[in-house]
């Protein structure tokens, strides 16, 4: 039953020319035309009102609203909740007029799916008025629905629409809720939030589109659990977004799509509605000995550290961590996190003074030279140096030159050459015949005639024993 006095109040406020004691004279009339026994007085304010163009239905409550799950096509106006995903930037179009007019796209979600909302012209201003971003949650009032390019409902926002800012509901699923771990992305997935550890320094570069304009593009690597690295590629994205990586550091990344490459690699790709947020992963610590330590700048090393199954990870070492480093003699036991590949701080390295541990030390990982098979990496071997250095420029495909240096090593079992290349090849120049040699972390390769090599890598040391 619906209140006559609400219902006369309505028609009243939105028809200042008609006064109650007109109205109440178009109700009389009204039911002496449809006939007695027909209708109430509530029921001829209905129909006055449909003929006056005057809208007396009830506002829709939170609970009537759409959501994105919901939604279907058919349905001619509707107010949909959901949480923001993404953002884009407002961007023009051409009327059939000749004049133009702005739009923007945003997506939202709820537990189960994503819906695309377009704003139209004056609407496409609202995320600033509102102050509304991704994670937001919002109501977005008499919108038109129509189905998008995969034939999904797709809602748009022109004049007569609005959006709502809301206050926080735990009905909804927030971003955070939504996030996965990097490892547990699959091929062929949109509208992705995905949590890791930056594991590399982004790349920036600039390029130049067909059409003449500027493009930028934007990598770098994260790591989730069990040491995946998964490459994200960012195009067109802010450099305020960028400034948000930080190697080392725990992100969540908003809308990004995933696609596969042609080596079976899962690779992350996102847009200028593509959002960073710092996000605090769980530090999974774990004990490791320092088996090498790669040639030192001002500014940074590499090192080798093994654990109880002989595994060797590799970290990248700078920041006041590094002094701490170089001041750590060979087999200290470190405490450090698993999921970061590079160590800024010392407080990021703890020593453990208390070695009863199962971890190997260097003298149970060397290898002798009648062993090496093939390509390996990060190999420990004691050997004597056979012959002087040799020191040469050789020529690379570009037509620059790099140092190259060769010294014959040698253990009871064979012998084998020891490359260095570029700046590494000082590891070696000042080494004479007869001096006994530790090398921790070389790579073992088989070179065009045949026979096996080894090479110096960036984590190397090339240690005197005396």
């Amino acid at each position: 039953m619906h209140n006559i006095a609400a219902l006369k109040a309505k028609i009243l406020s939105q028809r200042r020319d008609l006064n109650e004691e007109g109205l109440n004279r178009l109700i009389e009339e009204k039911k002496k035309q449809i006939g007695a026994g027909y209708l109430s007085d509530a029921g001829a304010c209905w129909l006055i009102a449909s003929e006056l163009g005057i809208t007396v239905e009830d506002e829709a409550q939170p609970s009537d609203d759409f959501t994105p799950t919901t939604l279907q096509l058919g349905v001619v106006e509707a107010t949909v909740r959901g949480r923001v995903l993404s953002i884009h930037p407002t961007k023009t179009y051409s009327r059939r007029d000749g004049s133009s007019g702005r739009y923007r796209r945003m997506v939202i979600f709820d537990k189960e799916s994503f819906l695309t909302v377009t704003l139209w012209d004056e609407a496409s201003a609202l995320p600033e008025q509102l102050s509304i971003k991704p994670g937001t949650l919002i109501r977005v009032v008499k919108g038109y629905v129509k189905a998008g390019l995969d034939g999904k409902p797709a809602l748009h926002v022109g004049y007569r629409g609005s959006i709502e800012a809301l206050h926080e509901d735990g009905g909804f699923t927030t971003l955070a809720e939504l996030g996965k771990d990097v490892s547990e992305v699959k091929a062929g997935e949109r509208n992705l939030v995905v949590k890791g550890v930056v594991d590399s320094e982004p790349k920036y570069s600039e390029f130049t589109r067909r059409d003449g304009s500027l493009g930028r593009v934007s990598q770098f690597y994260i790591k989730g659990k069990g040491e995946q690295r998964v490459r994200v590629v960012l195009w067109d994205s802010s450099l305020d977004t960028l400034n948000r990586v930080r190697v080392g550091g725990g992100v969540m990344i908003v809308a990004l799509r995933s696609k596969i490459l042609p080596n079976g690699d899962v690779e992350l790709h996102g847009d200028e509605a593509t959002t960073i947020h710092p996000y605090a992963v769980e530090v999974s610590k774990k004990v490791l000995r320092l088996i090498s330590k790669g040639a030192s700048t001002q500014e940074a090393t590499t090192i080798l550290l093994v654990d109880e199954a002989r595994n060797i990870k590799q970290y990248f070492v700078k920041g006041d961590a590094l002094q701490l480093i170089k001041d750590t003699p060979y087999d200290t036991l470190l405490e450090v996190d698993c999921q970061k590949s590079v160590i800024y701080s010392a407080s990021d390295l703890n020593i453990v003074k208390e070695d009863k541990s199962g971890i190997p030390r260097s003298i149970e990982l060397l290898t002798k030279i009648k062993d090496i098979k093939g390509t390996s990496d990060q190999l420990f071997l004691k050997v004597i140096a056979l012959s002087k250095p040799m020191l040469q420029d050789v020529a690379t495909k570009d037509g620059s030159t790099v140092r190259r240096a060769e010294l014959i090593v040698g253990d009871e079992t064979g012998e084998i050459k020891l490359n260095a290349w570029r700046e590494l090849a000082d590891k070696i120049i000042t080494i004479s015949p007869g001096e006994r040699l530790l090398l921790r972390g070389v790579s073992s390769q088989v070179g065009r005639d045949g026979a096996q090599h080894l090479t110096v890598k960036a984590y190397t040391d090339v240690e005197r024993v005396k």
